[in-house]
Parts: C-alpha cells; sequence; structure tokens
C-alpha cells in the first residue's frame, strides 16, 4: 500500500436538513422553475450528518504519487 499524504481541505459542505447528498451534477436535471429532479437512488447517495444541520469540511487525499485515494467529509 502507498503512503498517503496527509490531508488537504478542498472545501465544506453546508447542510440545514441533518443530510448530505453526493452524486454526480451531470445527473441532476433542473427545471426552469428550480425545481431539481436527482436521479434513481443507485446513482447517488444520501446519508445523515447524525447532528443535523452544519457547515463541514472536506479533505481529499492522495497518495504518495499525487494520485485521489480518498474525499473524506468532517463530521464534527
Amino acid at each position: 500500500m502507498l503512503s498517503k499524504t496527509q490531508p488537504k481541505l478542498i472545501g465544506s459542505v453546508c447542510s440545514d436538513s441533518g443530510s448530505l447528498s453526493i452524486v454526480d451534477p451531470c445527473l441532476v436535471k433542473t427545471a426552469r422553475t428550480g425545481k431539481a429532479k436527482f436521479p434513481p437512488c443507485h446513482l447517488y447517495t444520501a446519508f445523515d450528518t447524525e447532528i443535523g444541520d452544519g457547515e463541514f469540511p472536506v479533505y481529499e487525499l492522495r497518495d504518495s504519487d499525487g494520485k485521489l485515494k480518498c474525499i473524506v467529509i468532517g463530521i464534527e
């Protein structure tokens, strides 16, 4: 296993409902009214943060060759 570099902060995500979703943005359809339609559940995932609303940091982890290995959302 290749060693990983230190986590790098790449942004943050906000939640008002206490839930977060991970989806490829090209799969989300929006109407002119602004209403969004998500793809079938097997094309995205959603999860409860278990602490309610907030802003959560997002980190990337890369291996020693610089290849992206992991995205981490800090739920603290």
